[in-house]
Formats: C-alpha cells, sequence, structure tokens
C-alpha cells in the first residue's frame, strides 16, 4: 500500500490559503481537495506528471465539483502546487515527497 507525505502545517501554508482564495472555498475544503488530488496521483501520475490529463480529469481527481474545471487547474498552477511551462504540468516536488 502506498502512502503520501502530509505535513501538519498544510492548513496553513501560503499555497493552501492562495488556493481557497481563488476558488473561494474554505480550508478543509482546500486541504481535501490536494490530498484527494495527491492520493489520486499515486496510481495515476506516479511521477507527478498531469500533462496527459484533461481539466476535468484534474479537478475530477481532486474533488472539485465546481462549475469549471479550467478554473480548479488554473488554480493549482496560481497556488503554485502545480508547475506548468512549455513541458507541461507537474505536481510542484512530487518527487521530493
Amino acid at each position: 500500500m502506498a502512502w503520501i507525505e502530509l505535513h501538519q502545517t498544510l492548513p496553513s501554508n501560503r499555497k493552501t490559503m492562495r488556493l481557497k482564495r481563488l476558488l473561494k472555498i474554505k480550508t478543509p475544503q482546500a486541504v481535501g481537495h490536494m490530498c484527494m488530488l495527491w492520493l489520486w496521483a499515486v496510481d495515476n501520475a506516479a511521477d507527478g506528471d498531469l500533462t496527459p490529463f484533461t481539466a476535468d480529469e484534474i479537478a475530477e481527481a481532486g474533488g472539485y465539483t465546481g462549475k469549471d474545471p479550467e478554473a480548479f487547474v488554473d488554480a493549482l498552477v496560481d497556488a503554485h502546487f502545480v508547475d506548468a511551462d512549455a513541458d507541461g504540468m507537474r505536481l510542484h516536488d512530487w518527487m521530493d515527497y
């Protein structure tokens, strides 16, 4: 059984604070979205590469039910949970954790 490293500072992390402001959600929801996305990635994006997945798939993986999956992905990038460049998208520092 795989596991993910989860830090006690996640709820107060600046990235989480930015994510919740961008999506207009509460802290528990932002933490939940990240935990769900990370747990999904263990099986579906083991190298942290999200490039092959659509915004709809990433939003679903993260449990995001808002009307605009692109807004969820954009918020992940803006909050620096996801790195995006011309080569694609990756979970930030995924291989370190």
